[in-house]
């Protein structure tokens, strides 16, 4: 999978960007605040529709603007495609090939991983941020997953405000709503669980296989879900179980005026040699954790698919040491399509040789929102 050509305009700081990329390893350089994260961005909302920054989509709209473009050319084993993003502050118009179609039929044409600050501490703070980067690497591969979890997540907001108003909001209205929302939450949050389920198990078991790649430590990834539902049963199992908690656990919830049952409450954590990686993990173990996870989601995704997302790195040169950074680019240079960020013209002096694979390299200068290709660095 290769993004051969984006296309921007009004994006963050870029009134006007046309790029094509190396199909190798593409080197984004420049100042900080001059927009090299801003197109580590741009590819990563053109692939999912998600910034992997904000949650305000309307941040990604220049000032003054009103609406912003991205566009680009994906090339796959099966067809080159051209997709776009056409964004205003309310509304998003998504294309495939020029013609409109809704956010299930575009999720999954093109796949992208990154790799950055705020990763970091997703990975290593609360379970909402590691289900987020759960989720999205299931997206590519389920888009049906991605309208589960934005039905559930509207389903589990109108609970939480019935529950809200605590016991004078209780009637036989509010009592009807409920339990529709229950059941929906049962049929919903079962697939998801089992989604998820599956895919940690396929992720963990590559871990297994890949961690002395990158790290020499032992790496064991825990998903448990909500109220410690049995994951691994099956989908009529999962959804009685879910039936049966919300049921037993209505009282609670009103005294706690939230909901407490449900895949929102699934729990992702991480064991370094069978100790909790997000609690006494070093800062170097935590960044090489989270890389190593990164890996195996990455082989995943190549046995579903037959090829590898692209591997965005965001001033990959102040996370790592120069040794893992080496190994790191060994991993990845012969499989996926790589966009690295740095300010430092050091950093890819000799690199942007030795680890393309024959696939070539690029190096691009960013200055205020405008890129030059570079021939060389010097």
């Amino acid at each position: 999978m290769i993004l051969s050509r984006l296309s921007a305009r009004f994006f963050r700081n870029f009134s006007e960007c046309q790029l094509g990329f190396s199909s190798g390893t593409n080197w984004i350089l420049g100042g900080n605040g001059h927009g090299k994260t801003n197109l580590l961005e741009a590819i990563h909302v053109l692939a999912l529709s998600r910034s992997f920054r904000t949650h305000q989509s309307s941040d990604l709209i220049q000032w003054e603007s009103g609406q912003s473009y991205l566009g680009g050319e994906v090339r796959s084993r099966d067809s080159d495609t051209w997709l776009s993003i056409e964004q205003k502050a309310l509304s998003r118009r998504y294309c495939v090939n020029r013609s409109r179609v809704d956010l299930l039929e575009y999720v999954g044409r093109l796949s992208a991983v990154v790799f950055s600050t705020a990763q970091v501490e997703q990975f290593k703070s609360g379970d909402a941020s590691r289900r987020r980067l759960l989720d999205r690497g299931l997206y590519p591969l389920q888009p049906t997953h991605l309208k589960r979890v934005l039905d559930y997540g509207r389903v589990i907001r109108q609970k939480n405000s019935l529950l809200r108003e605590g016991p004078s909001g209780y009637n036989n209205q509010s009592r009807d709503l409920l339990d529709s929302w229950n059941l929906q939450i049962a049929v919903l949050g079962a697939r998801i669980i089992q989604s998820r389920h599956g895919y940690i198990e396929k992720i963990r078991s590559k871990l297994l296989l890949r961690n002395n790649r990158f790290t020499p430590e032992n790496l064991t990834l825990h998903y448990v879900a909500s109220s410690e539902v049995d994951a691994g049963a099956s989908l009529v199992q999962i959804e009685e179980q879910l039936t049966a908690m919300l049921n037993s656990e209505r009282e609670s919830e009103f005294r706690a005026r939230r909901a407490l049952i449900g895949p929102h409450r699934d729990r992702i954590s991480m064991d370094v040699d069978g100790r909790c990686m997000q609690r006494f993990g070093s800062a170097g173990q935590q960044r090489s954790s989270l890389i190593a996870y990164q890996l195996a989601q990455m082989e995943v995704h190549f046995d579903l698919r037959g090829e590898y997302p692209l591997f965005l790195m965001d001033d990959l040169d102040a996370e790592l040491d120069e040794a893992r950074i080496d190994r790191l680019l060994q991993v990845l240079g012969a499989r996926a399509q790589l966009f690295i960020t740095t300010n430092k013209p050091d950093f890819i002096r000799g690199r942007s040789v030795e680890f393309t694979a024959g696939r070539g390299s690029k190096v691009f200068h960013v200055e205020s929102g405008r890129f030059a290709e570079a021939a060389a660095v010097h």
